[in-house]
C-alpha cells in the first residue's frame, strides 16, 4: 500500500523563527501533517519522546550544546526517527561532517517545494526499508523503554555512546536535583553522585560490581530517596551502539 502524507507527521527543528514559518508554510502547502517546530536538540529529544514524528528536518547549524549533527544521531539511535538536514551552506566539509549522524537526505536553503517533497519521500522509503533489516527491527528504545520516558514516576537518563548525559525527562530532574542543563553532555560515571544506602559507599553507575536490586541514595539531595539502578544498553537501527538507557526504579515500589 502507497504510503500517505496523512500517514505521518514532519517536525522541524529551526532556531530562526523566520525560517521555521517558511519551511512550516512549504510543508502544509505540500499536504503534509506538520508537528509543532522546535528549536533546539534538546526540545527536539523530548518532543520526539513523547509525539515520535515520521521524518525530522534538522538545521545542521543549530545552536546550543547539542548540536544538529549530534541531535540527528541520537534521534536515530534512540528513536530511529530519519532526518534530513537543512543548511544554508553547500561546503563539501561541512556535508562529510555531518555524515556521521545518518542522515537520510540533504537540503539547501532556500527550499524549493519539489526538492522538499522528493526528499522527504526518499527518505521516508530508505527508513521503512532499513527497519525491515534484523537490525532495524530491534534498534532503538524498546515501547516499554518509550512509555518510561514519560511516565512522572519513572526517572530516566538517555545517555550517548560515549555514555555522557544528553537527556533527562522531568522525574530524573526531581530525583537529583538537577537540570537536563545543569549535567549536559556530563560524564555519566562521575556526575550523578550515588552511594549505597546502608553504608554510605559511593557507587559508580557503570561499575560491574554492584549487586543488582541494590538500593541507592542520591547525597546532597533534600528527598531522602532510594532507587535501584537499571542500566540498559541500546544498538542503532545498524546495530551498532546507540548509547544506554538509565533508568531509577523507586525502593521498596
Amino acid at each position: 500500500m502507497t504510503e500517505s502524507k496523512k500517514d505521518y507527521s514532519v517536525l522541524t527543528v529551526e532556531d530562526d523563527p523566520i525560517i521555521a514559518r517558511v519551511i512550516i508554510s512549504i510543508l502544509k502547502d505540500s499536504g503534509f501533517l506538520v508537528d509543532e517546530p522546535v528549536d533546539s536538540g534538546e526540545k527536539a529529544i523530548s518532543r520526539v519522546a513523547t509525539k515520535p514524528p515520521g521524518v525530522v528536518l534538522m538545521d545542521i547549524d543549530l545552536m546550543g550544546w547539542l548540536s544538529g549533527i549530534d541531535t540527528a544521531r541520537l534521534l536515530l539511535q534512540f528513536f530511529s526517527v530519519p532526518v534530513i538536514f537543512i543548511t544554508g551552506h553547500d561546503e563539501e566539509e561541512m556535508l562529510v561532517r555531518a555524515e556521521i549522524a545518518c542522515p537520510f537526505g540533504d537540503l539547501i536553503k532556500p527550499l524549493s517545494q519539489s526538492s522538499l517533497n522528493t526528499t522527504i519521500r526518499v527518505a521516508r522509503t530508505l527508513h521503512t526499508k532499513l527497519c525491515q533489516t534484523t537490525e532495524g527491527k530491534v534498534g532503538g528504545l524498546t515501547a516499554a523503554q518509550r512509555s518510561d520516558l514519560v511516565l512522572p514516576d519513572r526517572p530516566v537518563i538517555l545517555l550517548d555512546d560515549r555514555k555522557r548525559i544528553v537527556w533527562m525527562n522531568d522525574a530524573a530532574e526531581f530525583l537529583l536535583e538537577r537540570s537536563s542543563g545543569d549535567l549536559a553532555l556530563a560524564d555519566g560515571s562521575s556526575s550523578i553522585p550515588m552511594e549505597l544506602s546502608d553504608l554510605g559507599k559511593p557507587v559508580v553507575i557503570f561499575s560491574s560490581g554492584m549487586a543488582p536490586d541494590t538500593p541507592l541514595v542520591f547525597p546532597g539531595t533534600s528527598h531522602g530517596r532510594e532507587a535501584i539502578v537499571r542500566l540498559f544498553t541500546i544498538t542503532d537501527p545498524y546495530g551498532d551502539p546507540g548509547g544506554f538507557f538509565l533508568r531509577f526504579d523507586y525502593a521498596g515500589e
